[in-house]
């Protein structure tokens, strides 16, 4: 069983910090401000992360989510608000929180997008991609073996903890990067690029195993039909290659929980790296 180590959590104080907040925060008008950016924070994770972000989940309950999360989290993050904000400037100021949530839920999202591009891979060397069927999750046509992937990335995400440690790296990145204290530089290009390399190479690494075995058995048949021309390869081949295919996903499927949660702390690694810069900047002042 994998156990997950977050780097975001390394080398910190302590998270749960009681401070004593000034009595006029206790004035709803004073704390519209500071929660509205709190709730553009997650709203980005819950928009980034796919099984957050899917048409299947009503959006009352995705509002309802983004809200209750806020609630959970304002008190530990108020001390981290800036004090006195105008509405106008919570406003200007949520569209950089945003774009922070976006990036959180990117890291978290690793295991997803490999999966679903793992899927595209056996699928177009099984010849099943000229069937396709519309995925809510993604808004978007796509393949039977996507699908399987991707829910199958859901099942270990949820089984190794990966949603807590969204929460976590939420909450270590106001205390970090607070809001409106966000400088983007080129530490973000970096992210998307490291990201995205494990990404491609997590999604070759499941696919690997079935399109090696798919190879090997389009060579059988060719080696089939110059010895034995009677035999209509046509007629078997296409449903030999899908019987290989689906036999040799269930097996990566089943042996693939060290490599997804390894790709999942990969992830969330990342996520402190960039956190980590992202906070030198702000000790700095940029």
């Amino acid at each position: 069983m994998i156990v997950l180590r977050f780097r975001i959590s390394n080398a910190r104080n302590p998270l749960f910090v009681t401070e004593k907040m000034p009595f006029e925060l206790l004035r709803i008008e004073n704390l519209l401000p500071a929660f509205a950016l709190i709730l553009a924070r997650v709203a980005g994770v819950v928009m980034a992360v796919p099984m957050l972000s899917s048409l299947q989940i009503p959006r009352e309950v995705k509002v309802g989510l983004v809200f209750t999360l806020s609630l959970m989290i304002f008190p530990i993050a108020a001390p981290h608000v800036p004090v006195g904000l105008s509405l106008g400037q919570s406003a200007a100021g949520m569209v950089g929180e945003l774009m922070i949530g976006e990036i959180l839920g990117l890291g978290a999202g690793v295991i997803f997008y490999a999966a679903e591009l793992a899927g595209k891979f056996v699928s177009h060397q099984a010849g099943i991609s000229i069937g396709t069927t519309y995925n809510p999750f993604f808004d978007e046509e796509s393949m039977v073996l996507d699908q399987l992937w991707f829910f199958t990335a859901v099942a270990i995400f949820l089984a190794l903890g990966g949603h807590v440690a969204v929460v976590k790296s939420l909450i270590y990145s106001i205390r970090d990067v607070p809001p409106m204290m966000a400088t983007f530089d080129g530490s973000v290009a970096d992210f998307g690029v490291a990201i995205m390399q494990s990404t491609f190479q997590l999604g070759l690494r499941l696919a690997c195993p079935a399109i090696l075995a798919l190879l090997l058995s389009s060579l059988v048949m060719g080696f089939l039909t110059k010895t034995m021309p009677q035999i209509n390869i046509l007629s078997i081949g296409f449903s030999l290659k899908i019987l290989v295919a689906i036999a040799m996903v269930a097996v990566t499927m089943s042996t693939s929980e060290e490599l997804l949660g390894n790709a999942m702390q990969s992830g969330f690694d990342q996520l402190g790296i960039l956190l980590d810069r992202m906070s030198v900047l702000v000790k700095h002042g940029g």
